[in-house]
């Protein structure tokens, strides 16, 4: 039992056991959603907690906690959360994350929590176990005005929750929120960014390649790297396996005739690729050049990302790149080889672009996230983000023209709109001063680059003012994903003095 070792034991107790315990991946929250309804109705009985629960049409839940006797005029006071995980594995016999609850352990250096073989989750479950536990924590939070918990789903998959968000159903009646999905500790998240999914797909007509056995069939791969959040990470000199297989068969065009067999690699929009395989065909007189051509683009690969640079860490200290002769299959035509690896190569990976008013902050990136061969197709996904909405639409303009060229069928889904920042509102320097007292230090204020939801739920309640904070976890997305121990037990606090504190915020609620 991890939570029994560590404090506050609320917390990590609900984080472990109710959380961690329950599968929840994007898109399949019944589980999480009925196992915190269950165990809210027992808080409820136990401690007469008052508690009213609403669900609205698309699963998001809201939870209503009346408020002490005397407050009933403090302004409602909103924290959000979402239910979903992004869930990845590098066991090799695979993890089944709608059976399985996740296998979070505590580091060796006791001072973080991640899982075995797995990404944790604490994007956003530490988030759901902080609001839950204010809300049951009825020794710790004793005063407070009226509150209300938001928990929405498919988050990390399409913000589906956020979108289609029933304020009217749920009965939200706050105008100030606390979003529990970004830190780290020390910075408070005024603003993010807007982004939108760009896919290209096309059908082709692949050779039947069993009875040609005079040809060679090569599996390239690509393995080990760190991967990460596609948006908070995407500033990082990390590499992306769609990306290195592209390079490394761009190569190849013009000096040899190869095939493509398929080529797979990503698994979710959002986040960094981290492997992918390639299967390519030529004819026996070609083998050697096909080798020195993926030898001699290995080494500057490896030189990159491998060699030891001054002041810094090796890039990519786990990448491999691999080749096996493997089992005949069906393959592309040379001109149809050509048109994927040519506009796979055009894709932009990484940072476009930073901005010329934030100083430090990415302004524009792209994802190059996936690249699968499906049955008779194939479908490319990649995901642009910006701070600035116009540069985001001129981008994915720019890749439907780059699609459309090569007889792609290209489909932009809807943008996910930025949460413009309000340096200068009133609940954000309440907030500041309630963090800087508990911290003792300056808190800094920070725009990130990934997207939250509060830009989606401040369209559906005008007027609303918000801020995001939470712990430290790195490498969210990943499974070298991992929550820092020792910030629970101050943003636990920090939300409690905001809580009991916010009797004195200077707007009340008015019945």
């Amino acid at each position: 039992m991890v939570w029994e070792k560590l404090e506050p034991h609320i917390v990590w107790d609900i984080f472990e056991n109710i959380i961690a315990h329950t599968p929840r991946p994007s898109k399949y929250e019944d589980k999480i959603r009925k196992t915190i309804k269950n165990w809210l109705d027992d808080q409820n009985h136990q401690k007469g907690l008052k508690l009213k629960i609403t669900e609205d049409g698309v699963g998001n839940i809201l939870i209503k906690k009346p408020a002490t006797l005397g407050l009933e005029q403090v302004a409602p006071l909103l924290l959000q959360a979402h239910l979903d995980m992004v869930c990845e594995t590098d066991r090799s016999e695979g993890y089944d994350f709608h059976q399985d609850g996740i296998p979070i352990r505590i580091q060796k250096n006791n001072e973080w929590v991640d899982a075995d073989g797995t990404t944790l989750g604490a994007d956003n479950g530490i988030g759901v176990a902080l609001a839950l536990s204010l809300i049951v924590d009825t020794k710790r939070n004793k005063h407070h005005g009226p509150l209300e918990i938001l928990f929405t789903v498919n988050e990390e998959d399409g913000f589906t929750g956020a979108t289609n968000l029933d304020v009217k159903s749920l009965g939200i009646e706050s105008k100030y929120m606390i979003n529990l999905d970004s830190g780290p500790l020390g910075i408070i998240t005024i603003g993010s960014v807007c982004g939108g999914r760009v896919f290209f797909e096309k059908e082709f007509e692949w050779n039947e390649g069993n009875n040609n056995l005079n040809l060679l069939f090569l599996t390239l791969s690509i393995n080990g790297l760190l991967s990460g959040h596609s948006g908070d990470d995407i500033h990082l000199p990390r590499a992306n396996a769609n990306e290195l297989m592209s390079r490394i068969l761009s190569q190849l065009l013009g000096k040899v005739h190869f095939h493509l067999c398929n080529w797979n690699g990503g698994t979710k929009s959002n986040v960094i690729t981290r492997k992918a395989d390639a299967k390519i065909v030529f004819t026996p007189s070609d083998k050697k050049i096909v080798e020195d051509i993926i030898k001699k683009e290995m080494e500057k690969i490896y030189d990159y990302y491998q060699s030891p640079k001054e002041n810094t860490d090796v890039f990519e200290p786990n990448l491999t790149i691999s080749w096996k002769y493997d089992n005949p299959e069906k393959y592309l035509s040379i001109e149809d080889t050509k048109l994927i690896v040519t506009t796979s190569r055009l894709i932009p990976q990484g940072v476009l672009r930073y901005s010329h008013f934030h100083e430090g902050n990415v302004e524009s990136s792209n994802n190059f996230a996936i690249l699968h061969t499906l049955r008779e197709n194939i479908r490319i996904e990649i995901y642009p983000r910006s701070l600035i909405r116009s540069e985001l639409e001129s981008f994915r303009r720019k890749m439907v023209l780059l699609g459309e060229m090569g007889g792609w069928n290209m489909t932009l889904r809807p943008v996910l709109p930025e949460w413009e920042p309000k340096p200068k509102s009133k609940f954000l320097h309440y907030i500041k001063d309630q963090y800087e007292k508990v911290l003792n230090n300056h808190v800094e204020t920070a725009i990130v680059h990934g997207g939250l939801e509060t830009g989606e739920i401040s369209n559906k309640i005008p007027g609303i003012e918000m801020v995001a904070i939470g712990p430290t976890i790195e490498n969210a997305h990943t499974t070298n994903e991992r929550l820092k121990i020792a910030d629970i037990n101050p943003i636990y606090q920090i939300l409690l003095n905001i809580i009991e504190n916010f009797v004195k915020f200077p707007i009340s609620h008015s019945s």
